[in-house]
């Protein structure tokens, strides 16, 4: 999949309309702990914000990687942009590296299985991370809304970009 061996704790944060998804990896195999964070009521950025902040508090982690939102097949709500804002502020205040992949770089490093559309790079992460293997959610119908599941693979998908990035540009994920 990923060769090299780093011992960097990273935590991936991945925002969406509930709240957010998270996970947190010491290798490009090894996820420590993952989850989801569903926020219900009012002031959600707030809550999430609070929560985030909590996770990072309590897992320290070097890297903080987040989806870079600028890029041209970027599409997420003023609200999701700005919780994002707040949590790479908070995360560059405690002096954790903050990095930005966009979904193209993600898709670059995820070409080598065959994997392009999001499912495809969830299912990948299924085959290769144990731990995300029950964790698939079944393949969205166009009528149905979105697993919530689907973002923990994004964050996971960010961790294992962080990594393929980090040990050569040219590496895939494969």
């Amino acid at each position: 999949m990923i060769g090299g061996q780093h011992s960097e704790l990273v935590l991936a944060i991945q925002p969406f309309t509930r709240g957010y998804a998270f996970a947190l990896f010491e290798g490009p195999l090894s996820p420590i702990d993952w989850g989801i964070k569903e926020v219900r009521g009012g002031n959600r950025n707030a809550r999430c914000l609070a929560a985030a902040e909590a996770l990072i508090a309590r897992t320290r982690p070097e890297v903080l990687v987040l989806e870079d939102y600028t890029g041209s097949f970027a599409r997420r709500s003023r609200r999701i942009k700005r919780l994002q804002s707040l949590i790479t502020n908070h995360a560059a205040g405690q002096s954790i590296d903050v990095r930005h992949y966009a979904r193209e770089c993600i898709r670059d490093c995820f070409k080598g299985v065959g994997a392009v559309t999001r499912y495809e790079i969830a299912q990948a992460i299924a085959a290769q991370v144990q731990a995300f293997a029950n964790r698939l959610p079944p393949m969205r119908k166009l009528w149905e809304p979105e697993d919530p599941r689907m973002a923990l693979f994004d964050a996971a998908s960010l961790v294992l970009t962080h990594y393929c990035v980090f040990d050569s540009p040219d590496t895939e994920i494969g």
